[in-house]
């Protein structure tokens, strides 16, 4: 079983990997609604076929690879928890978003894993690119931005342990 930190980590790695510049990371905990969304923007060129075939496990623009699992395996994990997983034209950022919804309390639904060192490890590793991650449980919200990711580690950890 895969953990959310690990799907979230594909889908930065992917908006990068296009060649974006800015990549905004949303999760947000609604439990009244008993909902959990994680969405991720970018403002690279784009989907480079319809979202449908993206979502395909066999389609890749990756070289050497035959397969694209990640996308479709959040799909999959998403739609098992009671929700699902949409792709497309980012409003934001005008290039990809990718947003998986699902029950908070569902019992299908995958921990949420190390999300704080998956978000700072990206923005380490990948420093001409500018972060913002977003995250909202209730009233609890953290707003971080670029530089600030790596200091605003015991936040990103508080956030996460309150969802686990």
């Amino acid at each position: 079983m895969h953990d959310l930190s690990l799907y979230l980590l594909e889908v930065i790695e992917n908006s990068v990997r296009a060649g974006a510049t800015t990549v905004a990371t949303r999760i947000v905990a609604d439990r009244v609604a008993d909902l959990l969304t994680i969405a991720v923007d970018d403002d690279g060129p784009g989907l480079p076929v319809p979202p449908a075939e993206v979502l395909d496990p066999f389609f890749t623009t990756k070289a050497g690879k035959k397969t694209g699992l990640g996308l479709s395996l959040f799909r999959q994990e998403a739609e098992a928890a009671g929700g699902g997983l949409r792709m497309g034209h980012s409003q934001l950022l005008g290039g990809v978003e990718v947003e998986a919804w699902m029950q908070l309390t569902h019992v299908d639904r995958p921990p949420l894993g190390d999300v704080a060192t998956t978000l700072v490890a990206m923005a380490a590793a990948n420093p001409e690119v500018f972060f913002t991650v977003d995250l909202r449980d209730g009233e609890a919200h953290v707003l971080v931005k670029g530089a600030e990711l790596p200091q605003q580690m015991p936040q990103l950890v508080a956030f996460q342990e309150a969802l686990t």
